[in-house]
């Protein structure tokens, strides 16, 4: 079926050139216009989509070629639908993806899936001339895809983007953005800090309004109008459930890496999602508890003072209860956690297993998981499509009964990865549950039959 989807790519040369700002000040101009913005991330980040978030009025979703390729064109004809304008952020630089031959994972690959027009950011600092250069090859490396223009940033002033126009061979140039100290975003170790962790409301404004005296919005938009009718199928309606479990979702300032997608799932297979705080709440009345990633070395303090919270889930836990965490939330499943100063702080122990932080990245990139046994989320055999970042690494791990064997040696111990019980798993591995929709009707199956208990 073919949809009206009027889209567009924010892509660049490379990490660091400023796709994130252009695309958030991008998002509140169009806004600003009265047009209803979907915004989408390439790739499998969740810091970014927390600052779409912050600034537009639909979710931000993500949308990866290597993770889950069969999920791709229906969360976007379903997710895009009603907007008047889908905006794409890239990621990495436009062709990076798996690795250096494959195409898979890559801004360039998800913009032909989307038949999607690109903008490619250019960084002007300390060059002129040259970036012809690199934005012909860019084009010319895949003929396939549709590069519409180029928007340089950190531009040292109106000769310096004049000369920059005029290095462009066929390539239209929709602005250029001068350097603006007052405009970025704050960073630590995973990239941007969490968009709710403070108020970055002065800086988005600032942004949007370095997008309006500097870019083409009109042509941009137009741009976007232009794409072609989106050749998809949309996500088949499913009739509506009565819950059959309450999962409770670990949500606050040490916990928030999730995909958007993954709720959804859970709640079109009958879970009602319960939001809890780690860090202050109690444990509710649930049948479940999904745990994400996100920043719990530094909340370690706080996160072992709620001793309550902790003694409960080891206690539902005991009886039975269902329990997913990832990376963060693996951290919190084990008995102890050394944060950045060294310090040692006790955690919810569902795992005879110590943690700690290190000052360098200890794993990175995509993973193939199969499944070494039976887990709440999937059967012996399977194989999952998932991504690991972090910075911690397991010291002490008394449980031999590991979840996964992944394609790298990027897990708890070589390629071993996910501590697991027959009703707890906590791994390294983030899924994203487009990569199998199996695990999360297993899940919600799990905890639904726990309820009945």
């Amino acid at each position: 079926m073919e949809f009206i989807r009027p889209r567009v790519m924010i892509a660049g040369e490379r990490s660091g050139v400023g796709k994130s700002t252009v695309t958030i000040g991008l998002i509140s101009s169009f806004r600003g216009r009265g047009l209803a913005v979907q915004p989408f991330k390439t790739g499998p980040d969740f810091l970014d989509p927390m600052h779409h978030n912050a600034v537009s009025s639909r979710i931000s979703r993500n949308l990866d070629t290597w993770m889950f390729p069969d999920h791709v064109k229906r969360s976007f004809v379903s997710n895009s639908k009603g907007a008047d304008l889908s905006l794409v952020e890239g990621v990495m630089g436009f062709y990076d993806g798996y690795d250096g031959l494959s195409e898979e994972g890559s801004s360039a690959h998800l913009s032909k899936v989307l038949d999607c027009p690109v903008i490619l950011i250019l960084n002007a600092s300390a060059s002129a001339r040259s970036l012809g250069a690199v934005a012909k090859g860019f084009v010319d490396y895949d003929p396939d895809v549709n590069i519409a223009g180029v928007i340089f940033n950190n531009v040292g002033g109106r000769r310096h983007l004049s000369m920059l126009e005029a290095s462009l061979r066929g390539i239209e140039c929709l602005g250029g953005l001068p350097l603006a100290e007052d405009a970025g975003l704050k960073s630590r170790h995973l990239g941007l800090v969490p968009a709710g962790e403070e108020d970055n409301s002065l800086s988005y404004e600032r942004i949007a309004e370095l997008m309006e005296e500097h870019l083409d919005i009109d042509r941009l938009i137009e741009i976007a109008r232009q794409a072609v009718p989106f050749n998809g199928e949309e996500e088949a309606s499913r009739p509506v459930m009565a819950p059959r479990c309450r999962i409770g979702l670990a949500k606050d300032a040490a916990f928030n890496f999730y995909y958007q997608d993954n709720l959804d799932m859970l709640t079109a297979n009958g879970a009602e999602i319960v939001p809890l705080s780690p860090l202050k709440d109690t444990m509710p009345d649930v049948d479940g508890v999904y745990f994400g990633g996100g920043y719990p070395e530094m909340f370690a303090e706080r996160l072992g003072e709620n001793h309550e919270m902790m003694s409960r889930l080891r206690t539902l836990a005991s009886n039975g209860m269902p329990v997913y965490a990832e990376c963060g939330g693996l951290m919190y499943m084990c008995r102890s956690m050394k944060d950045l100063q060294g310090a040692e702080h006790g955690m919810a122990s569902l795992f005879d297993a110590k943690v700690e932080m290190t000052g360098s990245l200890q794993s990175l990139g995509y993973v193939e998981a199969t499944a070494l046994r039976d887990t709440i989320l999937t059967k012996k055999g399977r194989t999952l499509r998932g991504h690991v970042f972090h910075y911690s690494h397991v010291t002490e791990c008394g449980e031999k009964d590991f979840a996964y064997s992944l394609d790298k040696d990027k897990g708890i111990t070589d390629s071993l990865d996910g501590m697991a019980s027959p009703n707890v798993l906590a791994s390294y591995t983030h899924l994203h549950f487009g990569t199998d929709e199996r695990v999360a009707s297993s899940f919600v199956d799990a905890c639904s039959n726990y309820a009945r208990r």
